[in-house]
This record gives C-alpha cells, sequence and structure tokens, in this order.
C-alpha cells in the first residue's frame, strides 16, 4: 500500500470514528432531553457539532432544546442567549435543505419578540416580489403580534388589492376591523346599552317661569342617560364610525362575491353594533345602525336555517335509501 492509500484509509477511518462519537453525543442528549435535562442536554448536542455537523437531526434537537430554555415574555440575558440558539440551530436545519428549519426559526423569533428581523425578513421578499403572498402573509402576521395595528390593517388591505375576487380576502379585513373594535371599547357592556330615552323611567321637573307672569310653571325635560366611561385607548366617535365603515365595505366585497357567505354577513351584524357605539350622543342614527345590524343578522340566520334544513333532507333521503326494500 502506497503512503497516500494508507494516509487515505486512516482519514477514511478518522472521519467514521468523528461520525461515530457524534451520533453518539446526539443520543446522548436526546436521552438527557426527554428526561427534562434540558442544559445538559445541550452540552452534549454542542459537543457533537463539530463531529457531525451535516447531521440534519442534530440541528433540529439541538433548536428544540434551547427553545425549552427560554421563557416568554422574559427580558434576561440568559433567555436572549437561549433564543439566540435556537433561531442559530433552525438556520443550520434549514441550510441542509430540511423545510422545518425555516418554519422553526419564524417561530422561534416570534415568541422572543424579534420583529424587527422578521419585518426586515417579509420586507425584502415583497420588495423582490410584491406578490409574494406568503412573505405578505407572515408580515400581516409579525406586524399583528408586534401591536402595529395601522400597519397590519394596511398590509390586510394590500392583501385584498392582490386578490380582488377572493372573498376570503376581503372578508378578513372587515374580521381584524371588527377585533380591533371590539378590544378598543367595543366590549359588552357598551354593546348593551341603549341611549334613547327610557319612557318607563321617572321625568325630571324643571322650575320655570312664563314670561310676564308671577307663577312657575312645571316643565317636564326627558332624563338624559349616561353611556360607558371610555378607557384609554379605546376608539370612539367619528374615528370608530370610519373604521366601522372601512370594515363594513370589505366584508360587503366579500357578500358581492360570495352571496351565500353567512359568516360575512355575521360579521357585517356585529361591525353595524361597533359602528353605532360612535352614536351614542344620536339616539336616532343609533338607532339606524342598530337596524343595518338587525338586517344582515336576519339574512345570516335564514341562510342557517336553510343550511339545515338541506342537511336534515339529505340526512333522511340517505336514510331512506339504506332502508331494506319491502318485499
Amino acid at each position: 500500500m502506497t503512503p497516500r492509500l494508507a494516509l487515505l484509509g486512516i482519514l477514511v477511518v478518522c472521519a467514521s470514528c468523528a461520525d461515530l462519537r457524534g451520533r453518539r453525543r446526539v443520543r446522548e442528549g436526546n436521552r438527557l432531553f426527554r428526561e427534562g435535562l434540558y442544559a445538559q442536554a445541550l452540552e452534549h448536542y454542542r459537543a457533537a457539532e463539530t463531529l457531525v455537523p451535516e447531521f440534519p437531526l442534530l440541528w433540529l434537537n439541538e433548536g428544540l432544546t434551547c427553545r425549552q430554555l427560554m421563557i416568554p415574555g422574559a427580558k434576561t440575558p440568559e433567555n436572549a442567549h437561549a433564543a439566540d440558539c435556537a433561531i442559530q440551530a433552525f438556520e443550520r436545519l434549514h441550510g441542509l435543505g430540511d423545510p422545518r428549519g425555516e418554519q422553526l426559526q419564524v417561530q422561534t423569533l416570534l415568541d422572543a419578540d424579534r420583529f424587527e428581523i422578521l419585518e426586515r425578513m417579509y420586507g425584502d421578499r415583497l420588495r423582490a416580489n410584491p406578490a409574494d403572498l406568503a412573505a405578505l402573509n407572515g408580515l400581516i402576521h409579525v406586524q399583528s403580534r408586534a401591536g402595529k395595528v395601522d400597519e397590519a390593517l394596511r398590509l390586510y388591505e394590500r392583501r385584498a388589492a392582490l386578490q380582488p375576487n377572493d372573498a376570503e380576502a376581503q372578508y378578513a379585513v372587515g374580521v381584524f376591523v371588527w377585533q380591533e373594535l371590539f378590544r378598543r371599547g367595543g366590549g359588552p357592556e357598551q354593546a348593551a346599552f341603549d341611549p334613547r330615552p327610557d319612557p318607563a323611567a321617572p321625568q325630571v321637573v324643571k322650575k320655570g317661569k312664563k314670561k310676564g307672569a308671577k307663577k312657575t310653571q312645571r316643565q317636564p325635560q326627558t332624563q338624559k342617560k349616561e353611556p360607558p366611561p371610555m378607557r384609554l385607548g379605546d376608539i370612539g366617535g367619528q374615528k370608530r364610525a370610519a373604521l366601522a365603515d372601512l370594515g363594513i365595505k370589505y366584508l360587503e366585497r366579500a357578500v358581492a362575491l360570495q352571496p351565500k357567505y353567512r359568516e360575512a354577513m355575521a360579521y357585517l351584524a356585529l361591525l353595524h353594533r361597533q359602528k353605532a357605539i360612535a352614536f351614542f350622543a344620536e339616539p336616532d342614527k343609533w338607532q339606524a345602525t342598530i337596524d343595518a345590524a338587525d338586517r344582515w343578522s336576519r339574512a345570516a340566520a335564514q341562510l342557517g336555517a336553510a343550511a339545515a334544513t338541506r342537511a336534515s333532507d339529505a340526512t333522511a333521503a340517505n336514510k331512506k335509501q339504506e332502508e331494506p326494500a319491502p318485499r
């Protein structure tokens, strides 16, 4: 055997030994992971990095272990280090062609509140391809999680514009608007408030004098109701009405594209009720908006009843077919 061949054989044997040692480390890390000993498991995975760097299971398990060391919401150096560890491991996994790597990396960035990284990532993809729906959906999720409501709404509208014939894309804008209005001043207390005067309530009596008369006159006056107080961050007044109208516009588009879109009709009823909250000081406008909500609610209920009837008829027909024929 020539020296070159001998050296080659030694290298092959060494590589094989390194592979065996690396996989043994991974197996030991897996055992410790199952026992909940995450810090010890991580030590074994780290030791295997130089031995089996092309082994996808190493990076998958190392990333999952580092995620277990993360504490949601914690702003400590240890938590940041665990997040960095998981993100880097999943990036290596993605580099080896495993699609789980990107999915887990994105989820870890979200869980670690690394929104700015995801914004850049999805933003770069959208600049390269403005019609990249996957990137747009990802950016919508990021901005929603980051609490950037105005930006998220703009992106929802952008997606609806990219899919003008997709009823669900239009519906999604309306649902997002409803969620924000419900969260910011549209809860059960506001929804239950009726600003109209209560005829059964005792009247307030105001004393006054007729011009040129000495006698006093009692003048009945309607008692004004006080609406629930607004909290900091609540949306009210014209801003609430305008935002509700935006959501209503998209939901009406969804129904125009899909006339039997019962869920869109239900949200149209809900959004009109959210809009009515803007008119507590104007009972006539409040009543007109509530009437519109009731019309959409009845339309959704009628579709639901029709669907239930069809399902019942279909069940009865199937049952009849299954019955044995009389002899």
